[in-house]
This record gives C-alpha cells, structure tokens and sequence, in this order.
C-alpha cells in the first residue's frame, strides 16, 4: 500500500490523464513490472499489489497507514526514537517499547487537555520535572 503521485505512470499514461471522474480504480502494470491495483478518490492515487481488493478496503487501509506513520513520526520527532546508541537488539527493543509508551501517554494527555502536542510539549517543558501528568499518574497505578 502506498501513494502515488499524479506524474507516475501506470499502462503507459500518467495517473492524471487516466480518468476525469474524481473516484475510480483501475489494475495495471507500473514502468518496473509490477503490477497494482490503482484507487483515486479525488486527487491522491493509492496504489496496491493486492489486486483482489475493492476500493472501500483500500481507502480504509490507507486511512490505517497514515496514523501508523503518524504515531511513527511522533516517536522520531518528539521522543527520539532514532536517536538510541545501544548496540545489543534488546536495548534497542526496550527503547522503542519505552518510545512508544511515552508517546501513548503523550498522546492521551494531549487529548484530556486539547493542546497540539507542540503545545503540550512546551506547557511540560516549562513546568520541569516537578509537573504531574494524569495520564502517567494512571499508568503508574494500573502497574
């Protein structure tokens, strides 16, 4: 599953010359031979190998995709999950497990306070260490 700009080709035209109508899908063969399954809904053009699906399951995908990459660009952003330096598999493990608990956390008390999770990032910031986050404090007792 992945999108696809409007100059890639797919059966030799562009994607933005294909149809004119704004919802369509299509099957076709990419320039490097792979063959895909095609789904416009306006102007992004979502691309598959998994021909058999209709194109309801491939929006709903695609909708799943783009919060994966959002809780994965937060990690990276916010919590630096690329920035650990260990070397074995199991502190790296640990650290993305720890990485994606604080960004369940973050996420949640960005929710109960309706900040943007800059904002919130800046209000936690400025008050320390000292500050308590209710969604942490309720973690903590669930353990």
């Amino acid at each position: 599953m992945c999108r696809r700009n409007k100059q890639r080709r797919v059966n030799g035209p562009a994607l933005r010359h294909h149809r004119r109508h704004p919802e369509w899908a299509e099957c076709g063969w990419l320039n490097g031979g792979l063959q895909v399954r095609v789904v416009s809904y306006g102007q992004p053009y979502d691309a598959t190998h998994r021909l058999t699906l209709p194109a309801a399951e491939v929006r709903r995908l695609d909708r799943v995709r783009a919060q994966i990459e959002e809780v994965i660009r937060g990690c990276q952003e916010q919590l630096r999950l690329t920035g650990c330096q260990a070397r074995s598999d199991r502190a790296q493990q640990q650290h993305m497990v720890c990485c994606l608990v604080a960004f369940c956390v973050l996420e949640r008390e960005r929710h109960d306070r309706h900040l943007s999770i800059y904002q919130l990032k800046r209000q936690l910031s400025f008050k320390g260490p000292s500050c308590v986050i209710p969604a942490l404090e309720r973690l903590k007792r669930a353990a």
